[in-house]
C-alpha cells in the first residue's frame, strides 16, 4: 500500500492522491521487506514499558450544563439516505447537499473512494459536503432535468444540462446538475454570437419536438458559454406534451426562443430616435439579419424549430464565412507639380492561405497624407502606415489565420478602430519628442475575403466602383464638407473654396480622436480605391470613374489617375491604391 510522504497515511494500492491530504502519491513505495524491517526496528513499541504518570489523578472537572448542552437542530430529510433536502415542498427545482461526497467525486466522477476519505484518491479533489442544483419530480411524470437522461441524441445532450447523478426513491426521482463553474451568458451579445446561440437552441428544440418534449421558457441566466458553443445550465420548464397539445407547445417554444434572443441582444421594442447615419446602418443590418428572423417567428413565417435553425445557420454562415476573392492591386504616388517633396505614404499587403482546399484572402491597404512641413509630414504619414499595419498584423492577421476561426464583423471593426488609434498615439508621441506639430490624415481598409472594413480620419477618401459607377464610402472631416452638410455650399464649391484645406479631424492633433469605420461587402469585378486629397481634388469623381472603368489593369489605372491629377495642376502630393476583386 502506498504511504503518503506528507502525512504518513496509508492509501489503497491504486490511489494516485492521498485520501487524507490530497498530496500526489508519486514517491517510490517501500517494498514488503522494507516495511517489515521498519516495523521491526522503528515502529514496534515496548508493550511492557510503563506509561509515564503526570502525578495528577482524580475525576474530570464538571462543566456548566449550558456549555455541554447542544442546540437540537431538526435533522433535514435525506433523499436516498444521502442528499439533505431543504425545508418545505420537495418537488421542482431546489438545492440539495451531498452528505456522503466520497461516494462520487464531484470533480472527476470517481466512485472508488471510501467513507472517511477527505480527498479523492484519483484526482485529489476535496471530498467535502457539496451543494447541487437539483430537481425532484414524480417517477410517473418526469419533468425538467429528469427528462434529459431519457434522450438518446448525443448532439442534444451536449446542449442540455450535464447531469451529475440521478437516483430514485419510492415514487420520486432526484436529478443533480453538474456545476461547470462557468458563468452565465451576460447580455448584450453581438449579433454573430446571438445567431450561433439561436441556431443551436433551435436545433435542440427541433430534436425535443420530435421526442414530444417542449423546452419551455429559458432566460440568459440559464445559458453558459461552453467549448464549441453554448450549453444550458438548467431546464426548469422541460416537459412532455401530448398530441393534442403539440401545436400550442411548438408555438410556445418558438415564441420563447424569440423572446430569449431579444433578451440576449437587448433588442429594444420602444420607439427610438435615430440619426440619418444610424437609420441607414439599421436598415442595412436588418435586410437579412436577426431582426428579420424575430419578426418572421412572430408572424409564423418560420413555423418550426427546424426552419428557424436552418435560417439562422444560413445567416450565420453568411456573416462568418467570407467569400475568398482574389485581390489584384495597383498603387502609385507622386510629389505633384507644386510641392517640392512628397508627404504622402501608402502601404499594400496581400496574404493568401490555402489549407485543406479552403482558400482565404486578406489585405491591408493604407493611404496617409502627412502634414507639418518638411521632415515632419512624411514622418507622420510613415508612422501612421507602419503603426496601423503592425497592429493589424500582430493582433488580427495572426489570429485570423488559425484554423476554424470564424469572421466576426464587429471584432474586425473594432480592430480597425484600434489600429487607427494606435497610429494617432504614435504620431502624438513622436510630435512631442520632436517638438513640432506633425499630423496626418489616413484612410485604410482591412479586407477579409469579400468583406472590407474601412477606417478614416481626415480628408483622404475611400471609394468603391461597382457596375461602372463610382461611389464614395468615407466622409471628409473638413470644413468644406461641414458646409456642404449644412447646405451653405454645393459639392462643386468644395473644389474651389478658399478654406478647402481646413481639416477638422486628423491624426496627431490630440490624444483622442474619433475614427469613422465603414463596412462594405465587395463583389467580383468591384474596384476599391483609397486616395489622398491630392488625387480627388484634382480629378473629380466623374473623371476618376471613367479612368477606372476604361483601364483593366489596376496598376495602369493608378498611374493614369496620378498623371491626370498632375495635368489638372498637381497642387498637392498624390497617392492612390486600387484593388480589383476577382
Amino acid at each position: 500500500m502506498p504511504i503518503c510522504t506528507l502525512c504518513g497515511e496509508e492509501n489503497r494500492a491504486s490511489a494516485r492522491f492521498c485520501y487524507n491530504c490530497a498530496a500526489p502519491l508519486t514517491a517510490p513505495r517501500p517494498s514488503e521487506e522494507d516495511q517489515q524491517w521498519l516495523a521491526a526496528n522503528l515502529c514496534a513499541a515496548d508493550a511492557s514499558a510503563p506509561v509515564p504518570s503526570t502525578g495528577k489523578t482524580g475525576p474530570l472537572p464538571s462543566l456548566p450544563e449550558e456549555e455541554i448542552s447542544m442546540d437540537h437542530q431538526p435533522t433535514p430529510p435525506l433523499f436516498a439516505g444521502r442528499f439533505a433536502l431543504p425545508e418545505g415542498d420537495h418537488e421542482g427545482v431546489l438545492t440539495v447537499v451531498d452528505t456522503q461526497p466520497w461516494r462520487r467525486c464531484w470533480a472527476c466522477g470517481s466512485s472508488a473512494n471510501e467513507s472517511g476519505d477527505t480527498f479523492c484518491n484519483d484526482c485529489g479533489a476535496a471530498l467535502t459536503e457539496r451543494e447541487y442544483q437539483a430537481t425532484i419530480c414524480p417517477t410517473a411524470s418526469l419533468t425538467g432535468a429528469a427528462l434529459v437522461a431519457t434522450l438518446t441524441d448525443e448532439a442534444a445532450r451536449e446542449v442540455l444540462p450535464q447531469i451529475a447523478e440521478q437516483m430514485q426513491e419510492e415514487a420520486q426521482v432526484l436529478t443533480l446538475l453538474h456545476d461547470s463553474g462557468r458563468p452565465a451568458l451576460e447580455p448584450p451579445l453581438d449579433e454573430t454570437t446571438a445567431l450561433m446561440v439561436g441556431a443551436t437552441l433551435a436545433q435542440l428544440v427541433d430534436v425535443l419536438h420530435q421526442s414530444e418534449i417542449a423546452l419551455g421558457s429559458v432566460t440568459p441566466a440559464d445559458l453558459e458559454a461552453a467549448p464549441g458553443g453554448v450549453r444550458l445550465r438548467s431546464v426548469p420548464n422541460l416537459r412532455r406534451f401530448s398530441a393534442e397539445e403539440r401545436a400550442a407547445a411548438v408555438q410556445s417554444d418558438l415564441t420563447a426562443l424569440a423572446e430569449l434572443l431579444e433578451q440576449l441582444t437587448e433588442t429594444p421594442r420602444t420607439t427610438q430616435r435615430l440619426t440619418e447615419d444610424e437609420a441607414h446602418q439599421a436598415i442595412s443590418a436588418s435586410d437579412d439579419g436577426l431582426l428579420v428572423v424575430l419578426r418572421q417567428i412572430r408572424t409564423a413565417e418560420l413555423a418550426s424549430a427546424d426552419a428557424i435553425s436552418t435560417r439562422l445557420r444560413a445567416i450565420l454562415a453568411d456573416r462568418t464565412e467570407p467569400l475568398a476573392l482574389r485581390h489584384i492591386v495597383g498603387a502609385y504616388t507622386d510629389t505633384g507639380i507644386v510641392r517640392d517633396h512628397n508627404e504622402d505614404s501608402f502601404l499594400t499587403l496581400q496574404l493568401g492561405l490555402n489549407n485543406s482546399s479552403y482558400l482565404q484572402h486578406w489585405g491591408i491597404y493604407i493611404v496617409s497624407d502627412g502634414m507639418g512641413g518638411h521632415a515632419a509630414g512624411e514622418v507622420a504619414s510613415g508612422i501612421a502606415v507602419r503603426a496601423t499595419a503592425e497592429l493589424l498584423m500582430h493582433e488580427y492577421l495572426i489570429q485570423a489565420m488559425q484554423p476554424d476561426v470564424p469572421f466576426n464583423q464587429q471584432a474586425a471593426q473594432e480592430i480597425v478602430r484600434k489600429a487607427v488609434l494606435r497610429a494617432n498615439d504614435a504620431i502624438v508621441t513622436e510630435s512631442r519628442n520632436q517638438g513640432n506639430d506633425m499630423g496626418a490624415t489616413m484612410t485604410m481598409a482591412l479586407v477579409i475575403g469579400d468583406r472590407a472594413i474601412i477606417g478614416n480620419v481626415g480628408d483622404s477618401r475611400g471609394y468603391i466602383c461597382r457596375d461602372g459607377k463610382l461611389q464614395r464610402i468615407t466622409k471628409d472631416h473638413s470644413l468644406v464638407q461641414r458646409l456642404v452638410d449644412l447646405g451653405q455650399i454645393s459639392l462643386d464649391d468644395m473644389y474651389s473654396h478658399p478654406q478647402r484645406n481646413a481639416i477638422l479631424r486628423s491624426l496627431g492633433d490630440r490624444a483622442e480622436v474619433e475614427v469613422d469605420v465603414f463596412s462594405e461587402r465587395v463583389q467580383p469585378g468591384d474596384l476599391l480605391m483609397i486616395c489622398s486629397d491630392g488625387q480627388w481634388e484634382m480629378t473629380r469623381d466623374p473623371e476618376m470613374e471613367r479612368i477606372m472603368v476604361r483601364e483593366e489593369d489596376p496598376q495602369s489605372a493608378c498611374e493614369i489617375l496620378v498623371a491626370a491629377a498632375n495635368q489638372a495642376g498637381g497642387e498637392d502630393n498624390i497617392a492612390v491604391i486600387l484593388v480589383k476583386f476577382a
